[in-house]
């Protein structure tokens, strides 16, 4: 059998790259790829992705929120010596998703989602990710954005199994999940077969910059019905006590059906 496709989310923290004013971010960052073949980042730049692709296996699949290379992007890590890249695009979370736009009553920053459709080179199993990160401010738009993952995801699954990644700024319990579970995607962490390690939040407060906040679960992996469960881990390393960035990385182990 071979080995369970470790997939995550990240959200890189736009600001303060390639380095706090104390410390380089860039291979404390980096070094959340060991633990995954596919990751779902948000908040990275072209920056932050040349850093994370350069000479690390990785390729980057996704264009920035203002639809073109510049800016920030929802961007997918994929291990390629892992997967291979089938199909990709992108849609914005507004009322006119084909083109980069606001939507509701997000206002202040446009939200791009990703998707890909890969194929393990291990066993030849098939999957479509989405990566999406939802709106800060607007609480409709987080509901209505749901509402179109689901859409959009059963659009590009195409009977492909579907997996969504993202910082979504939302927690379990919230609407949003609450949407999305019923549209039938599933909270990895409630399902893996081996107990989830790390802390149960993942925004973390930055206490060493000065920055105390709240400490809250919003960044998820939820899965399809006919993906299975292995692992689940929040990475918290804080290498001489410093943050690689203001969320910490979710990683899953998943099983996906083999095809035919």
């Amino acid at each position: 059998m071979s080995p369970a496709l470790r997939v995550g989310s990240y959200n890189l923290w736009v600001a303060h790259w390639p380095a706090t004013p104390t410390y380089d971010r860039v291979p404390l960052v980096r070094a959340a790829l060991d633990a995954v073949d596919v990751l779902g980042t948000q908040e990275g730049t072209r920056a932050h992705l040349d850093a994370l692709t350069d000479g690390t296996g990785f390729a980057a699949v996704g264009r920035s929120r203002d639809g073109g290379s510049t800016g920030e992007h929802s961007a997918v890590l994929c291990r390629t010596a892992r997967v291979e890249v089938l199909e990709h695009g992108d849609f914005w979370c507004s009322p006119t998703p084909d083109v980069p736009s606001t939507g509701w009553d997000a206002t202040t920053y446009r939200r791009i989602c990703t998707w890909v459709r890969l194929r393990d080179r291990a066993d030849g199993a098939r999957v479509v990710v989405l990566n999406a990160h939802l709106d800060h401010e607007g609480a409709r738009a987080r509901v209505e954005s749901a509402h179109l993952l689901l859409t959009r995801a059963a659009a590009v699954a195409a009977g492909d199994p579907v997996v969504v990644t993202g910082d979504l700024n939302a927690e379990p319990g919230s609407e949003p999940l609450r949407v999305l579970h019923a549209g039938g995607l599933r909270d990895a962490r409630a399902l893996t077969a081996t107990p989830p390690t790390g802390p149960v939040t993942t925004f973390t407060d930055l206490s060493d910059l000065g920055r105390p906040g709240e400490r809250r679960r919003i960044d998820h992996v939820l899965v399809g019905p006919d993906v299975g469960v292995e692992g689940y881990a929040v990475l918290d390393a804080r290498p001489g006590g410093r943050y690689p960035s203001d969320h910490d990385p979710v990683v899953t182990a998943l099983r996906l059906p083999l095809p035919g």
